[in-house]
């Protein structure tokens, strides 16, 4: 089976379509010529290509209309336009309609072959993107939790088993982690999922007015108490009640609640009734429970009241499979609420990602997502939409030193690209009309190209100007 990428090239001119497929097989691509529009069409219509490459001027469609019909009959397939001379403005043009790139003629070999590296990796984007996407609609999907990695998949069989049970659950982790997540889950699988789910933050409130708000009052029970209030526990009768950052629970209140936890009753703050209490706790954490015991802020009893089962969620660092399966969840979920159109990650900044160490977890990761798409100018999210301290970390890990054969390739590539603009800047004393001149490029492309490598013309003049 032949896995080489398929390049499909249209140009009129038989001598133009000869030599550049005897290029491509050369470079170890696989080339499908064709002199036909038509037929091209129809050839891109039916088969699916990894990259087009198109002359701009042809008598039956020009490079805009092929342009055009491949945005509808092949969105996510990459396009580059060659121009000859004198058509650059609407190789520019095509470039706004949705080209990838172009390359002008005649062209250089070499410069071919990095448009191509590049117009291949975009398309692998493509294709990484929707993998994810099918994987996301797929296992890896589950009550808006996302993880494909080993301990996420043992965490989702593990809710299935105890949701339908009465158990007690402790959810533990690091802040950011999901675990609110986790326990709405189980509430969403259990025979109590039609009944409230009361989520509390156990650090929210001032300690002496907890008690009110979790059991309820009495009118007259204390100054201020001008009527009976309905307190949280007896809001969550039937239901689930979810206590988050437990250890912050006031210890008095442990004592109470772990009194109403074993005879299923409550009384409210001034009152002489006991209240059925039939509530499903749910407690999380992200600190130490030995520690929070030791240091006698967590009673032992209550502990193990609510530590019928445990569920340990693991930080975002120790599961890598995750985050960019949870980026391109944020993604998509953002996308969706922003007047925006973007396409998706730089593979660079995949790698960023993979070699952070997401002291926020989930809740970081998703605020990095968003200010990302918020700031981006391009198409793409770069690395220079991602914050600086992330960038400090990526280059001082000596671990992304470890790249695959394909970022070896285009760094390799892009010293290439950088060393000649180099040289030819030195060369031409900076002047950017004799660089492009030289390289078969734009002056537009040149400065661009600058920009990218961040290379300063001045620097090459000697009292010369552009």
């Amino acid at each position: 089976m032949n896995n080489k990428p398929k390049i499909l090239i249209i140009d009129d001119e038989p001598d133009m379509l000869s030599a550049c497929s005897m290029i491509l097989t050369a470079l170890e691509l696989n080339p499908f010529p064709f002199s036909d529009c038509d037929k091209a069409i129809k050839s891109f219509s039916e088969e699916e290509y990894d990259l087009i490459i198109c002359d701009l001027l042809m008598p039956k469609h020009d490079g805009m209309k092929i342009l055009e019909i491949s945005k509808k009959l092949a969105p996510h397939t990459p396009i580059i336009i060659f121009t000859a001379y004198g058509t650059i403005d609407r190789a520019v043009a095509a470039m706004k309609a949705g080209a990838f790139d172009f390359v002008q003629k005649p062209f250089d070999t070499e410069l071919l072959q990095i448009v191509i590296t590049k117009g291949l990796r975009q398309r692998e984007l493509y294709k990484e993107r929707f993998n994810l996407l099918k994987q996301l609609e797929d296992k890896y999907h589950f009550d808006n939790i996302i993880g494909k990695s080993e301990q996420m998949q043992n965490i989702f069989e593990m809710i299935e088993n105890i949701a339908g049970t009465d158990v007690n659950v402790l959810i533990t982790g690091e802040s950011g982690t999901g675990k609110e997540l986790i326990a709405r889950s189980i509430h969403a699988r259990s025979k109590r999922k039609t009944k409230p789910f009361v989520p509390v933050n156990c650090g929210a409130f001032p300690e002496n007015l907890f008690e009110a708000e979790m059991f309820g009052y009495e009118k007259g029970a204390f100054t201020g108490a001008v009527g009976r209030k309905i307190g949280l526990l007896e809001f969550a009768n039937s239901g689930t009640f979810f206590l988050d950052e437990v250890c912050e629970l006031p210890v008095n209140l442990q004592i109470k609640l772990l009194r109403t936890l074993q005879d299923h009753q409550l009384r409210r703050v001034g009152g002489n009734d006991l209240i059925r209490a039939d509530i499903r706790i749910i407690s999380a954490t992200n600190r130490n429970i030995m520690d929070a015991i030791e240091n006698e802020t967590l009673r032992k009893d209550f502990f193990y009241r609510i530590n019928v089962l445990n569920i340990q969620i693991p930080p975002l660092r120790e599961r890598k499979e995750d985050i960019q399966l949870l980026a391109e969840h944020f993604f998509q979920k953002i996308l969706k609420s922003i007047n925006k159109e973007l396409k998706g990650f730089s593979e660079e900044v995949i790698e960023v990602f993979e070699n952070y160490p997401w002291h926020g977890n989930v809740r970081e990761l998703e605020n990095v997502v968003e200010r990302a798409i918020a700031i981006a100018k391009t198409d793409w999210i770069t690395v220079n939409e991602l914050p600086s301290n992330m960038l400090e970390n990526y280059r001082g890990n000596s671990s992304h030193q470890q790249s695959t054969l394909s970022q070896q390739k285009q760094m390799a590539s892009e010293e290439v690209e950088k060393k000649f603009l180099q040289n030819s800047l030195q060369k031409n004393n900076g002047n950017i009309t004799k660089v492009a001149e030289e390289a078969f490029l734009s002056r537009r492309q040149i400065h661009r190209l600058i920009h990218v490598y961040n290379l300063d013309p001045n620097k090459f003049r000697k009292g010369n100007d552009e």
